[in-house]
Parts: C-alpha cells; sequence; structure tokens
C-alpha cells in the first residue's frame, strides 16, 4: 500500500508530515501495539521498521514518509499509519490536514473569514461581568468586554494590531504571566497547542505563517512547543489565577463556537466563585 500513493512533486517534499510522524513514532511504546521491547532496543519508541508493518507499507516508503521526502500520502495510507500509531481525534484531523488530504472519515472543515466589523463583535457585551473575547482566524482579539479588560489588565483593543492575538498575549505579555502565576507555562502550551491545529488547516495562508514566525522571533516558550508538534484543543476547566486586584481567583475556560461562522468563536473566562464578580463590581 504504497508506491506512488502521494510521492515527492517536482522534488518539494514535506518536512512537517515527517516531523509529526517521527515524534508520534517516538511516544508509542511497544507493548502498547503487542511488541517485545527485546534488550538491544537502544530508543525509545517503535522503530521505523515496525511502524511500516503495522501500517502495511514498505519500510523504505515510510522511511521516506518520515523524512519528509514525500509531499503527501494517500487517504488509505494515512489511515493505516493513524491506526498504527494511535493517532485520534484532533491529533488525526492534523496529520491529514499536513498531508492536505480530506479525511474521509470526518467532516470537510469549510470556513470563510469574517470581517473584523461584523455584528458579532457587538454581542461580547451581553455577557456582563463574565470576561468575554470575540477571536477570529489563528485567535485574533476581535473585540473585548470591560470584564475581560480588568480580569487579563489590558486593553486589547488600543493594542498594535500584530498584538491583538491571544497566542501573542499569552506568550509575551507579563500581564499574562503574572494572571496564570505557576500555571503559565501549562496555559501559555495548550493556546499554542490550539494554534497549531488552525494552522493545519490553512497550510498555505501567509497570515498564518507571519504570525508563527513572528512568535517564534518573540518567545523562546513558543519555539520549544511549536518544534514538538502538540496539538490541544480549546481549553475547558477550573484555574486558579493570582489577579492584581482580586486576589486569589477561580475561573472557568468555556468556549462557545458559533455554527453560522466557524472561523470565530467567544472564548469565556466564567467565575467560579465570587471573588471576581466582588472586585469587578467594586472597581472605581
Amino acid at each position: 500500500m504504497d508506491g506512488d500513493q502521494g510521492g515527492s512533486l517536482n522534488g518539494r517534499g514535506n518536512p512537517d508530515l515527517g516531523d509529526f510522524l517521527r515524534t508520534r513514532r517516538a511516544r508509542l511504546d511497544p507493548e502498547q501495539v503487542g511488541i517485545t521491547p527485546g534488550p538491544r532496543r537502544r530508543a525509545e519508541g517503535l522503530r521505523r521498521r515496525e511502524v511500516a508493518e503495522l501500517a502495511g507499507v514498505s519500510p523504505d516508503y515510510y522511511t521516506r514518509l518520515e523524512q519528509g521526502r514525500h509531499r503527501t500520502a494517500s487517504a488509505a495510507v494515512l489511515d493505516a499509519l493513524a491506526r498504527a500509531l494511535r493517532i485520534s481525534g484532533e491529533d488525526r484531523a492534523y496529520l491529514y490536514n499536513l498531508a492536505q488530504v480530506v479525511d474521509p472519515y470526518l467532516p470537510e472543515v469549510i470556513s470563510e473569514p469574517v470581517d473584523a466589523d461584523h455584528p458579532l463583535r457587538g454581542m461580547v457585551e451581553n455577557f456582563g461581568s463574565t470576561p468575554a473575547v470575540l477571536c477570529g482566524p489563528f485567535s485574533e482579539i476581535l473585540a473585548a468586554n470591560d470584564a475581560a479588560t480588568f480580569l487579563w489588565d489590558t486593553d486589547f483593543m488600543v493594542l498594535p494590531p500584530e498584538e491583538r492575538n491571544s497566542v501573542h498575549f499569552m506568550v509575551t505579555s507579563p500581564a499574562a504571566r503574572a494572571l496564570y502565576d505557576d500555571a503559565w507555562e501549562q496555559a501559555a502550551t495548550e493556546i499554542i497547542g490550539r494554534l497549531r491545529a488552525e494552522i493545519a488547516l490553512r497550510p498555505h495562508s501567509s497570515r498564518g505563517r507571519a504570525l508563527v514566525a513572528r512568535l517564534e522571533r518573540q518567545s523562546e516558550l513558543f519555539r520549544a512547543v511549536w518544534k514538538r508538534h502538540d496539538v490541544a484543543p480549546c481549553a475547558q476547566g477550573v484555574r486558579t489565577l493570582r489577579h492584581r486586584i482580586a486576589g486569589t481567583i477561580r475561573m472557568r475556560d468555556e468556549a462557545l463556537t458559533i455554527p453560522a461562522s466557524p472561523d470565530h468563536f467567544f472564548y469565556l473566562m466564567v467565575p467560579a466563585d465570587g471573588a471576581f464578580a466582588s472586585a469587578f463590581q467594586a472597581r472605581g
């Protein structure tokens, strides 16, 4: 199941696809797939030959894929590799997007950009004392309510356009680092993982490439996390934060998708206790 199932065209390969396969091969223990490691296994994870056997492709073909020498592969090969490497969920979608192949088992994602002056921008104020941010493609910030400004100690809408971005704010802003305190690195890693998934949906976007290049220049953490090819869904759960005015507060991450505008969503931080609401209402 290999041969010309997506070879390199005009000498162009796909190093990102190769890197992703290699990182997932290294994470999989032989015992997980019924292989006895043996005494001479020096490196972690599966060997290339073992992945090839599990996927039903030739070792030479898989090696070329992992070396980035093929631009893509067929849907059948990708499906076999996903099963062999135990890749599922958003990681599976990311694999198909790297190869620029539509996964026959997942609905096609179709999205159209919405201008920054879309009526959705006015809806953020309806969330009242719940911090709300309207995010667009690549986590750009299109609008934020007063509660969000108070929580993140930042008026996003007066920032320069290139800084009006959730990922940029999280990985570069001292205000974000102070608010998230000991949980900052984990929270930043999660939002970088969400960007990785979105970039894969638009691999040829000049806006996306420019954002990644800028963040790689500005953030050591971003450079390190980006190289790992980690993919993350929108975070949901309660975080303990250290607010400059409200002190220790507990907030629950929520993301509200917009079916009529799939490139956009509302990111909310819902108070899990009364500490934030009290401080917000008492602000001068």
